[in-house]
């Protein structure tokens, strides 16, 4: 069986410890999970192999369990090199009409400044915390209004670049393809009263949109066009 077709399966990795939990779909209790201690961090890679044959074997575990193959998963990272960074970008036109397009051509501008200051940081979350339209100002993506002048006031929740290198190079030395990353330490805030002891809870929520500010990137264009082509899928 394809767990495709039943659900998903998400991977908590903090410092300490990997959390490996199935949820059934539009479930937020996950179903199974196993987990593991592992030697120092992923920062040391003297570790890998360890850790490597560690997440292996409580990968046959956990579709032992389950009865099928564990493919892909998303991940929620606990690291100490999480930064939040905002930018506040502004454009002025002919009079328009506000659309998706016009969004997602300033994101994508930010973006590009983003990266030509940031060398060793990758995105991870976008959020457009402030719509400026006309100097009116909208907490929610006020479409399809006439309009002059924009200003977007966004927020990118980053990690470093070795960390996100090392985990897809885990995860591929496993032979489990990485969907998305989660950053714990912004996901933790929509636990609200819900253990999330496995740091996968909170992702399950991230994921299925609880944060109507953040922005989704759509994987579907190749990732060697890099991230600034990317097409943007804003707010469903």
């Amino acid at each position: 069986m394809n767990s495709n077709e039943t659900g998903d399966f998400y991977f908590g990795i903090s410092e300490k410890k990997i959390y490996i939990c199935f949820f059934e779909k539009g479930k937020i209790d996950y179903k199974e999970r196993v987990d593991f201690e592992i030697p120092d961090s992923l920062n040391n890679n003297l570790n890998f192999r360890i850790i490597s044959n560690l997440l292996k074997n409580n990968i046959r575990k956990i579709e032992k369990n389950l009865g099928f193959f564990l493919n892909s998963g998303n991940i929620s990272i606990k690291s100490n090199s999480t930064q939040r960074i905002s930018f506040s970008i502004k454009n002025i036109f002919d009079e328009k009409i506000l659309d998706k397009k016009v969004i997602t051509d300033l994101i994508t501008s930010s973006i590009q400044k983003f990266h030509l200051s940031e060398k060793n940081l990758s995105i991870i979350h976008i959020m457009i915390n402030k719509f400026v339209v006309d100097d009116r100002i909208y907490e929610f993506f006020p479409k399809n209004i006439n309009f002059k002048k924009i200003i977007l006031e966004i927020e990118f929740i980053c990690l470093d670049k070795n960390i996100i290198t090392k985990v897809n190079n885990l995860f591929s030395d496993c032979k489990v393809n990485v969907n998305k990353i989660v950053s714990y330490e912004y996901a933790k805030k929509f636990s609200n009263d819900t253990t999330d002891d496995t740091m996968c809870v909170s992702a399950v929520k991230v994921l299925n949109g609880i944060n109507q500010s953040e922005v989704y990137l759509n994987d579907s264009i190749s990732k060697k066009r890099g991230i600034f082509y990317k097409i943007f899928d804003l707010f469903g």
